[in-house]
């Protein structure tokens, strides 16, 4: 009966924050961006999955804390190494910023407050869907899910693989996914079917063997819609890199809670 309360509660704050807050400005027309810099994205965005088969053997853990730092800073020294009107179309969406730093965390947060309960209720019905078609046998959770469990029920926290989880790996993948490959889409076709497409991908790249992480390809796909929306409107990277933060964190914290 709580968490139904608690539902009703995020739901009118959901409500209360998306108050004007779906608008967005004309988008940029001129983006230096091109294709070769998106294809070397791609090449720092996959890299880390083959490290361990260079490296030697590392459990899930380590192997996950090493993907997050390599792909940071990855993807820092690859905006710095690249001229500055391209790394503003990956930061700005374009020449420059249509919000602060400031505003753009906050709107990073009024989106988180939307999305939530959005989340919790297409969770609940594809769960039920899920569950008819399938049995619970089959119904594995996410490997993601696995390891963070097993991290939080172990004697030890590994701080570099909640540091990876919940800031690196959400600000690298912020980087690729929003300023560049939904940026360069952008300047191929309309924005919203860039932000289509990019969130297409999006969830498909977190696409895992198991029937039970299929429920969250449609929630990724909407986080992924919502995360390029505040991109577009804020003209500022930070919008969705805390916006992501804040998803992965919740999701962690959800975790721990069902442990203790």
């Amino acid at each position: 009966m709580i968490s139904y309360y608690l539902l009703f509660l995020s739901l009118g704050l959901a409500i209360f924050a998306s108050r004007n807050f779906f608008v967005w400005p004309k988008p940029e027309e001129k983006i230096p961006l091109r294709l070769p810099h998106v294809l070397l994205a791609v090449v720092l965005l996959f890299l880390p999955g083959i490290l361990p088969f260079i490296t030697g053997s590392y459990s899930e853990v380590t192997a996950r804390s090493l993907h997050g730092i390599f792909l940071a800073c990855a993807f820092v020294f690859y905006l710095l190494g690249l001229p500055i009107d391209i790394t503003r179309s990956v930061i700005y969406s374009g020449s420059k910023p249509l919000a602060t730093f400031s505003s753009a965390i906050f709107s990073a947060f009024r989106m988180w407050i939307i999305f939530m309960p959005m989340k919790t209720i297409v969770g609940y019905i594809l769960n039920i869907f899920f569950n008819f078609l399938f049995s619970k046998e089959a119904l594995h959770e996410q490997t993601l899910a696995q390891e963070v469990q097993q991290s939080l029920t172990s004697t030890t926290y590994d701080l570099r693989f909640f540091l990876s989880l919940g800031i690196l790996i959400p600000f690298a993948e912020e980087i690729f996914f929003r300023g560049f490959l939904q940026t360069f889409l952008k300047s191929k076709m309309r924005r919203i079917y860039a932000l289509t497409y990019t969130s297409i991908i999006f969830a498909l790249a977190h696409l895992e063997h198991s029937l039970g992480a299929l429920i969250f390809v449609p929630i990724l796909f909407l986080f992924s819609l919502c995360a390029g929306f505040i991109y577009e409107k804020e003209r500022h990277i930070a919008a969705p890199i805390v916006f992501h933060i804040l998803f992965n964190i919740t999701g962690i914290g959800t975790l721990f809670l069902r442990n203790y």
